[in-house]
């Protein structure tokens, strides 16, 4: 199928996920604080009755994801016994790391700790060894396994859907096996898949609103470090501006070639980085301190997981470890319909191995490297981060240990690199999704969106972004992104039992295997002609 002669935009997801976006930015601008205790009070409504469903959910797609593994599911051919990859395994993990990574571990990997030793949990003493072991473990729960649980079931549930029952391009489509026992119509333009993808479109537009202006923020900071420019509105326009532009080249040639190329370049960043912090830092403690701590929350991973703080009276899970979930729930079946794509030609047990073991192992590296570096100059004295924290906020804490490390300018430029590359992929990734989401004519030959639709939305997001900096605040914005795990968690919830089902019949649900051998040869030639 030509995608360009068969795409038309989809009128109600995305001119009601355009106008909810636009409207939220005019409220937050119009009334601040109004907006944000609005959003405020619905997010602490929501952790304080729901987030068990988060914590949950989170649980049961661990083992979800397990039994697809283990199952005749994960000997599945995405797309079928004649489907060709379309990547290289290093390419399908480099693009897939960058994506789901984008720039939250930039920030957090050296933040988060800090915060957990300040302020732990009910029964740990503050700035204490016992703190700091749990900061550790704790960024092996929230940076490893947690998030790739969430991110990889809608992963194989549309992979599967689209590529081997020949669903629509659409959220709906994670949720098969249920709207056809129910008969509910699932095509491009039906009700049911447009009013999904609204609700997902807004709670994602937000989303990559609050990181694109977290990451101005965080690169502003750098260029301050390493000219002296102040992070102000000037500087801003300029970071946005140069990302835009890299982003809109890259989104034009395609996955075969910017974000694949960016994707790269940007994980050999990732690494230069990790080498040079491991060399010069304190190398023992970091190797021992990765070791007890993922020894420490695998041990009791289904403890950790499933905390909620009910019986200490305790906020610290549901500010935290459930918070994320639902930040990332907001996320994950969106990024799904991208990162499925990657996966075509490849086994289910494949796809398992590239988006969740991968990045699993690396963001355990990245947070034994980054996160113990901190918590060592904390627990020695030679920085009180604590206080840096709470006098000058998460991001001065990043600089105030690299301007205490030798070739501090080389490290602040590497990582102002590393956060610029994470920020081009992110929008890259989250625009290409959103166009596709936006458009009907998406299908397993032809799997791009418009290009006039992703420099659309990347552009929208841009200047959304540099209003919200310059004009309104992005905590009231981050929170309602955050409202959008709700819906969300349900329908990996849905995924969940989708994707049980299937592995246990998968004969009755591989229909593209089914597809007499010539009518398939054809359908993959036509594809690679595309």
């Amino acid at each position: 199928m030509n995608g360009k002669n068969s795409s038309k935009i989809r009128k109600i997801a995305f001119w009601t996920a355009f106008i909810l976006l636009f409207g939220s930015l005019i409220y937050s601008i119009a009334d601040r604080e109004g907006f944000y205790k609005m959003a405020s009070a619905a997010n602490s409504w929501v952790l304080k009755n729901l987030g068990w469903t988060y914590s949950l959910t989170s649980f049961l797609c661990l083992l979800a994801i397990a039994i697809a593994y283990f199952s005749p599911l994960g000997e599945v051919v995405l797309g079928g016994k004649h489907a060709k990859p379309i990547l290289s395994k290093a390419n399908w993990a480099t693009i897939t790391l960058c994506t789901a990574m984008a720039a939250g571990a930039l920030l957090w990997g050296i933040a988060e700790p800090v915060y957990h030793m300040a302020t732990p949990p009910v029964g740990i003493e503050p700035n204490s060894w016992e703190s700091a072991k749990f900061a550790m473990e704790t960024m092996v729960l929230h940076w490893s396994v947690h998030p790739y649980s969430l991110y990889t079931l809608p992963v194989i549930a549309f992979a599967f859907a689209f590529f081997n029952m020949r669903k629509p391009f659409s959220v709906a489509s994670q949720l098969s096996v249920i709207t056809d026992k129910f008969h509910i119509k699932t095509g491009d333009e039906n009700l049911f898949p447009q009013i999904l993808d609204t609700v997902l479109l807004f709670a994602m537009g937000l989303g990559i609103l609050g990181v694109i202006c977290t990451g101005t923020l965080n690169m502003g900071g750098a260029l301050k470090e390493i000219t002296g420019i102040q992070s102000k509105a000037t500087a801003w326009l300029i970071i946005l501006g140069f990302v835009t532009v890299c982003f809109i080249a890259s989104s034009i040639s395609g996955i075969h070639k910017g974000i694949k190329l960016l994707s790269n370049i940007n994980v050999v960043v990732y690494i230069i980085l990790l080498v040079i912090i491991f060399v010069l830092g304190p190398t023992s403690f970091m190797i021992d301190g990765t070791i007890e701590a993922v020894g420490g929350t695998m041990s009791r991973l289904p403890e950790k997981l499933l905390t909620t703080g009910a019986y200490a009276s305790d906020p610290w899970a549901k500010s935290w470890t459930v918070f994320y979930a639902g930040s990332w729930g907001s996320w994950a079946p969106i990024s799904a319909c991208f990162l499925a794509r990657l996966g075509v030609g490849y086994k289910v047990k494949d796809l398992i191995k590239i988006n969740f073991g991968i990045p699993i192992l690396f963001n355990i590296v990245w947070s034994g490297v980054f996160s113990n570096l901190a918590v060592n100059y904390q627990l020695t004295g030679k920085l009180d981060l604590i206080k840096i924290l709470n006098t000058e906020g998460a991001e001065a804490t990043i600089y105030a240990i690299f301007r205490e490390m030798p070739g501090a300018k080389i490290i602040v430029i590497l990582f102002f690199a590393a956060l610029l590359l994470s920020m081009i992929t992110a929008m890259d990734s989250t625009t290409n999704s959103i166009a596709a989401l936006s458009t009907t004519g998406i299908s397993p030959e032809e799997q791009e969106a418009p290009v006039f639709l992703k420099v659309m939305w990347g552009a929208m997001f841009a200047v959304l972004s540099y209003i919200m900096l310059t004009i309104a605040e992005i905590d009231g914005i981050k929170l309602v992104s955050n409202l959008g795990g709700l819906p969300n968690i349900f329908i990996i919830f849905g995924g969940i039992v989708c994707v049980l089902i299937i592995a246990g019949n998968v004969e009755k649900y591989n229909i593209v295997d089914k597809i007499p051998e010539d009518k398939a040869l054809k359908e993959t030639d036509a594809k690679e002609e595309n």
